[in-house]
């Protein structure tokens, strides 16, 4: 009796989420045109009307007064989301921003009045910069903080991500770890991920990308005893001039 009850709440929950889910793919989507003094068009921006509220989703498009696009890009439920491009006034390409909301910038990407990237940041989840490089005409200038960070590792245990505590890893499981790896602009980037010690031909890795910056890599315990873990980047500029940066990030696990 007692598992008929949770099979049928199992069902409603299961049903009004499903419902739910229809009902925001197919909500209709209107739009919002912004207008100067003279009539000149300022702006468009996609909205959907939920509860009786307008909130913005889907695209936007603003324009200066004489016309000429200086931004554009998407909201998600009343926040900037993905790619947002921004102009110059004279319609060039000025940067280019992966919002994750309206505060926080994942990686920012900066153009000079001939078309060149002049400037590229990398930020953690919380938007503070981890890595930023400067350039004149495609030549490295400076460049600062970290172009690998590591954000986190866990055990993935009954499809959940668990801590990882002393003493409870063994052979077969399956541990998950996350790094942000710079997209750095005119330079060959290559990487590779090994648990060293270890024949990683027979290591069972699956290594997985997330926008704009995030790298994710989920693998199988194969080497009792101590691991070592290790992320190597390189990355060799283009100009020629400035030394081939290299990185590497590890981090221990013992396995029982």
């Amino acid at each position: 009796m007692k598992n008929k009850k949770i099979l049928i709440i199992i069902s409603i929950v299961t049903i009004v989420l499903l419902a739910l889910y229809f009902y925001l793919k197919n909500e209709k989507v209107y739009t919002l045109n912004k207008y100067s003094p003279e009539g000149k068009l300022l702006g468009t921006n996609e909205y959907v009307i939920r509860n009786g509220d307008t909130i913005f989703h889907g695209k936007f498009v603003s324009y200066n007064e004489k016309g000429i696009k200086i931004s554009e890009g998407k909201f998600i439920d009343n926040e900037p989301n993905g790619n947002c491009f921004y102009y110059y006034d004279n319609g060039k390409l000025k940067s280019v921003f992966y919002r994750k909301n309206s505060e926080i910038n994942l990686e920012c990407t900066y153009y000079d009045q001939n078309g060149l990237k002049n400037k590229y940041i990398m930020c953690d989840s919380l938007g503070k910069t981890a890595f930023i490089i400067k350039f004149t005409n495609k030549v490295v200038k400076m460049y600062d903080g970290y172009s690998i960070w590591p954000i986190g590792q866990y055990k993935i245990e009954n499809k959940k991500l668990r801590e990882i505590k002393a003493g409870t890893l063994k052979i077969g499981d399956t541990i998950r770890y996350n790094y942000l790896v710079a997209n750095i602009p005119y330079a060959k980037r290559t990487f590779k991920i090994e648990t060293v010690g270890a024949d990683n031909s027979k290591v069972k890795r699956i290594i997985k990308s997330k926008l704009p910056t995030e790298i994710i890599v989920e693998e199988v315990l194969t080497k009792k005893g101590f691991n070592r873990i290790q992320i190597v980047a390189q990355y060799q500029f283009e100009d020629k001039i400035t030394p081939t940066l290299n990185k590497i990030v590890s981090f221990d696990v013992n396995v029982n």
